[in-house]
């Protein structure tokens, strides 16, 4: 199936080499563009994918695949899966996705399975012929595996249903590793939006505006800080993203990293817009390997997509992101050490 770049390609929207400006619009919405039904329908599919409403496939079970799930046994469970599909003949009809960390890591490994989006916990190997027999063949729910016997989907769990997540919103839903998944989800959009007609003095009072602070336990207000690098007079500027996690137990970066690189590396993109930066740098520890897995695809994704590199989206714009692996040691992720 053709992807976001090539439909743009051959409607003339976008490429690397010839970067347009609506290329997020245009794959958030073709039905605005001057672009045949075939394109078209082909977008929705794609679309349709990433939000769990294709009509190409049955079902989709989306898979835990943060670290704690995957110390609990899911790549076992992966493969089960596989097998019993096949065994099925349902490997063309039912989608297997493996995303980010739900945050209930206690109760892993989880699985989800759409439509219904009905939450599984502590799913074992044992368990997954049952689960597709009785669930993905037959439409009924294995309420043995539920957290509850009232507790169908995420929003049915106590410890989820006053969570309002918001950088995490796409954790345990999109796939990490598919770039269209995450501008379906509309990563990217607002990079676009500050680019279109934002100047970076708005971006920075926007930011501040927004309250939004550091996470590293002093709370430094953001804005603040990107507005000192952008007045500073020494050229030139970097933007450093600190995925370094020296504390026990801390796997804030880890998390999102895991799950949805792609909303990180578009907050890099636009800091580097606000502060007048072509170069981003991530410190991330050596240690987590399936997070550095997916924000080096995800760099690889951004820059095939004209979203890093020259020229972004054709706004003029260049900054390109780099990755520094760490060894480990705890003061590497103190800000002066770090720089």
């Amino acid at each position: 199936m053709k992807n976001f770049l090539d439909l743009a390609r051959e409607a003339g929207i976008h490429s690397p080499e010839t970067p347009g400006r609506d290329f997020i619009a245009f794959c958030l919405d073709p039905s605005g563009f001057d672009v045949s039904d075939t394109v078209k329908q082909q977008q929705a599919e794609i679309l349709g994918i990433a939000r769990k409403t294709s009509t190409t496939y049955q079902a989709y079970i989306t898979m835990c695949k943060g670290t704690g799930c995957v110390s609990s046994g899911q790549k076992r469970l992966r493969k089960r899966f596989d097998e019993i599909l096949q065994q099925k003949g349902l490997a063309d009809r039912v989608r297997l996705i493996e995303t980010g960390c739900y945050g209930f890591c206690e109760k892993g490994p989880i699985v989800s399975v759409n439509p219904g989006e009905v939450f599984y916990c502590d799913v074992q190997e044992q368990d997954i012929d049952e689960l597709v027999e009785k669930h993905i063949v037959g439409g009924n729910v294995v309420e043995r595996l539920l957290f509850a016997p009232d507790a169908v989907k995420v929003g049915d769990i106590a410890f989820y249903r006053k969570q309002e997540r918001r950088v995490l919103a796409n954790a345990g839903i999109i796939d990490p590793d598919a770039i269209d998944e995450a501008i379906a989800s509309q990563t990217y959009l607002g990079l676009t939006k500050a680019l279109y007609d934002t100047s970076p003095e708005e971006v920075i009072d926007a930011v501040k505006r927004a309250g939004l602070r550091g996470r590293g336990g002093g709370g430094f207000p953001t804005g603040k800080k990107w507005e000192f690098c952008r007045t500073g007079s020494q050229d030139p500027k970097y933007v450093i993203c600190n995925a370094d996690e020296g504390d026990p137990g801390a796997f804030m970066d880890r998390s999102i990293l895991e799950a949805d690189p792609h909303r990180m590396l578009e907050g890099m993109i636009i800091c580097g817009y606000a502060v007048g930066s072509s170069q981003g740098f991530i410190y991330v520890r050596a240690e987590y390997p399936l997070a550095v897995k997916r924000i080096t695809r995800a760099i690889e994704q951004a820059r095939q997509y004209g979203l890093l590199g020259k020229n972004i989206l054709g706004f003029g714009f260049d900054f390109d992101i780099e990755i520094c692996q760490g060894a480990g040691a705890f003061v590497c992720g103190e800000e002066t050490a770090l720089i």
